[in-house]
């Protein structure tokens, strides 16, 4: 389903019946709230577009998006051991577009409250935009450089904030009238909860991150303090730290079909690394325990007709070394969407049709982005016995590939420890050239105005947090490699880290 095609499929968002906030936001209708963006501009809102849509097109014309291509999902996109066919952040992220408007189709299908099309994919092509260089691994090491290791409140610089920041704060796109993209408060929202903190302490942790952005780029730093809606604002700051799971049935979806691709996609890019052998074992497994639920797959008609054909096929393949790989691999993702597109289908009209304070209560207390925590909710969500076997069925295939074929990757695994060491020397580098105005001339005057707000963010950060952040030192400094790194693609990391350490880095 391409970008033709979801362009026919953009469906406006009319509730059977309104939803509130809780206590303290004078009954306002949600929906409107939602559609509402932070900056008041007066030059980008002359045309017809819906405001979702206005989102998405910001996403899909800003700068970071663009540099998600070059970025890796899974494995480094580069290298003399890759293949050009490797998924990136930007392939990942439209397929991620692709599974939820898919699953927003099932539910509208038979439902007169229907999900937003628009939203789902400003959400989608959105969620990874602030993701650092190679993966997870620039995660903690970030977190690592700026505030240590023995920190009760992480161990990495979370991406999905990073994306947040991105998109209020350090986009150039509309520079100078503003900074960031301005968009609405759904779509941030869905961006930020596309994954979850792990506790209430770390989500206080980045919400004082984040109220000293705001203080630096929303206040003192602004063109015209006018622009910034106060109340938009407020309103932002409340939904996002106060509810754990996104506020949109919309933003819901996009975060459990994150889930889903990595499900079904990835174990093709550790196949084109390692050769078929590397995930035989995998593909055993899927039917070994798929054997043990067959009773609920044939509950499913179509999802009994596709197992049957993977079982068949797959025989062939790892028994045999007959058949077609690409078929294979074909099934398998049929197979896993089969199996989880009506359960979330469900989920979703469940959540729809409960009332609007306990629906409210849920999503601020509970986490629906994930199958583990759906599961959790089973009474709550009306889940049966069967659809909860495959459920754990789905989990047992994604906790094999992560701990038994991804981990076990000998270019994954060497990039894991090279990446990290990249990332300590550069990160300790930038530390020395940022604290010496003459070496700073290195870095590009206008990125060196920039990070110079960041700086400023890390130094009302440490103002107001001295009690959490004691023992850390240079932190504003720190706060602006953050940001200068995160930004960087698995290229350009190594390209700076060449220019400043002599070294050369091989990947693979």
């Amino acid at each position: 389903l391409g970008f033709g095609g979801l362009k026919q499929l953009m469906i406006f968002y009319v509730p059977l019946k309104p939803t509130y906030l809780l206590v303290g936001y004078k009954m306002e209708d949600l929906n409107r709230i939602l559609k509402r963006r932070i900056i008041n501009e007066t030059k980008y809102m002359d045309d017809d577009r819906a405001p979702y849509l206005h989102d998405r097109d910001r996403i899909i014309f800003s700068r970071a998006f663009r540099r998600l291509a070059f970025k890796a999902q899974v494995v480094p996109a580069s290298g003399r051991d890759t293949s050009d066919h490797i998924r990136t952040r930007l392939t990942h992220s439209i397929e991620v577009m692709q599974i939820a408007s898919s699953i927003a189709l099932d539910v509208n299908s038979d439902k007169k409250c229907k999900l937003d099309i628009d939203l789902i994919q400003a959400i989608s092509l959105g969620h990874d935009i602030g993701h650092t260089a190679y993966g997870h691994i620039g995660e903690r090491a970030l977190f690592k450089f700026i505030f240590g290791q023995d920190k009760n409140f992480g161990d990495k610089v979370r991406h999905n904030f990073q994306s947040l920041k991105m998109c209020c704060f350090l986009e150039k796109q509309y520079k100078p009238d503003f900074f960031g993209l301005n968009l609405t408060i759904a779509t941030l929202d869905g961006i930020l909860k596309h994954s979850c903190f792990k506790d209430q302490k770390e989500q206080t942790f980045y919400k004082e991150i984040f109220n000293s952005y705001q203080k630096i780029f929303w206040e003192e730093e602004t063109v015209d303090p006018r622009q910034i809606d106060s109340h938009n604002r407020e309103k932002l700051n409340a939904i996002l730290f106060e509810y754990v799971s996104p506020l949109t049935c919309e933003g819901i979806i996009v975060s459990i079909a994150d889930e889903i691709a990595q499900l079904c996609h990835d174990i093709e890019d550790i196949r084109r690394l390692g050769g078929f052998e590397s995930v035989i074992g995998f593909y055993e497994m899927v039917r070994e325990k798929g054997d043990e639920v067959e009773e609920n797959l044939s509950e499913h008609t179509k999802v009994k007709e596709v197992y049957e054909d993977f079982v068949e096929v797959s025989r062939g393949v790892i028994k045999d070394k007959t058949g077609d790989v690409a078929k294979l691999e074909r099934l398998y993702v049929k197979l896993m969407l089969n199996i989880c597109i009506p359960i979330v289908s469900k989920v979703i009209k469940t959540l729809q049709d409960m009332d609007g304070h306990s629906r409210n209560n849920l999503l601020k207390e509970r986490y629906l982005g994930k199958f583990k925590n759906i599961k959790e909710l089973k009474l709550e969500l009306k889940l049966s016995e069967g659809e909860i076997e495959l459920i754990n069925y789905l989990e047992k295939v994604f906790n094999y590939y992560e701990n038994k074929v991804l981990m076990k990757q000998p270019t994954v695994a060497r990039w894991d420890i090279k990446g990290e060491e990249l990332y300590k020397e550069l990160s300790e580098k930038l530390c020395k050239v940022f604290k010496n105005d003459e070496d700073l001339n290195i870095i590009d005057s206008n990125i060196r105005k920039d990070l110079e707000k960041s700086r400023n963010a890390g130094k009302e950060f440490e103002k107001s947090q001295k009690t959490l952040v004691k023992g850390v030192d240079e932190l504003p400094i720190k706060f602006a490699v953050w940001d200068y790194l995160a930004g960087m693609t698995d290229n350009y990391i190594i390209k700076e880290y060449e220019s400043l350490t002599f070294k050369h880095v091989e990947i693979g």
